[in-house]
């Protein structure tokens, strides 16, 4: 497995590697990556590649472990943020910084990177067990990320859920109501799906790499606290996660999936919160930039030894 995992960073790195290539280039700017990944991305590709997967042969899994699936992905987020917190203070980290650190430790980008890889790993059953993270992803975004990082009332709460109303996230429900029903996509219908589906992992990393072609990658690798998240968020609590999996009695490819996504790096809105409410932007935008350039190495490595503790 770990041999596997190696070989899918590595071609996805490959993929990162020419988005990056692209970048600086100038082939593709800032706002062109922006345009690629709200407008295909996450608007078209994503939510195509959900409802496909739901119309799959693993889209036959019980409703209730889909529920268990979720609440454990919703558990891990809210844990490992609170986890942080004594690790902040023990720091001395100021009150921005602590939001930072934090909500970086607990949150994964399980979007851009989490569903790609389980797809390229697992095929369309890590697509499903990828895609159930998403719906955690939206109640910890609006309970921990957005409420915490706006200040004041900048927005009422009619606006922040509308906010929320993404397709990915209507089809992420979409898919939920697929399994709970049965109800599938057949045909040309699924054929149409399945072929919108297959841009995703490219296009995501293709992405990825577009946008850190425009950081300062050397400032990056000269911050120790950046160092200390990148080891929380991609080892440390993904490890922690295998071992409280380890006694659920799932499948083990459901454990695997779901430690797969919890060690992802950290969410990139976290970067784009940060910067826009001027809560520790260095931070929080630097930290989404080390974590993603040392996934080539953290992910192989966390996965090798998550699957001897599972």
């Amino acid at each position: 497995m770990a041999q596997m995992v190696l070989q899918q960073v590595l071609i996805l790195s490959a993929m990162m590697m020419l988005g990056f290539l692209l970048g600086k280039l100038g082939k593709v700017d800032r706002k062109g990556a922006d345009l690629l990944s709200m407008l295909l991305l996450l608007d078209v590709f994503f939510p195509c590649n959900v409802l496909a997967a739901a119309s799959g042969d693993f889209g036959d899994m019980p409703f209730s472990q889909v529920l268990k699936i979720i609440a454990a992905y919703l558990s891990m987020f809210i844990l490992f943020t609170y986890l942080a917190k004594p690790i902040a203070k023990l720091m001395g980290l100021n009150e921005d910084e602590t939001l930072v650190f934090t909500r970086s430790v607990g949150y994964p980008n399980n979007g851009f990177v989490g569903i790609p890889l389980c797809t390229a790993v697992f095929g369309t059953e890590g697509t499903v067990l990828g895609s159930l993270s998403v719906p955690c992803a939206t109640i910890y975004m609006f309970l921990f990320v957005m409420q915490s990082f706006r200040p004041g009332k900048e927005q009422d709460l009619g606006q922040q859920i509308k906010s929320l109303m993404t397709p990915l996230n209507i089809s992420t429900l979409a898919m939920l109501v697929m399994l709970a029903t049965g109800w599938k996509f057949s045909g040309a219908p699924l054929q149409f799906l399945s072929s919108m589906a297959n841009c995703v992992v490219p296009t995501s990393m293709l992405i990825i790499g577009c946008l850190l072609s425009g950081s300062p990658l050397i400032d990056v690798l000269k911050k120790p606290i950046l160092y200390l998240i990148t080891l929380l968020r991609c080892l440390v609590m993904p490890l922690i996660a295998a071992v409280i999996l380890r006694f659920t009695g799932w499948n083990r490819t459901v454990c695997l999936c779901i430690v797969m996504v919890l060690g992802c790096s950290v969410a990139t809105v976290i970067s784009i919160f940060g910067v826009r409410y001027d809560r520790s932007p260095e931070m929080a935008s630097k930290s989404v930039l080390q974590s993603n350039l040392l996934l080539p190495v953290t992910m192989p490595l966390m996965m090798f030894i998550a699957e001897r503790i599972l």
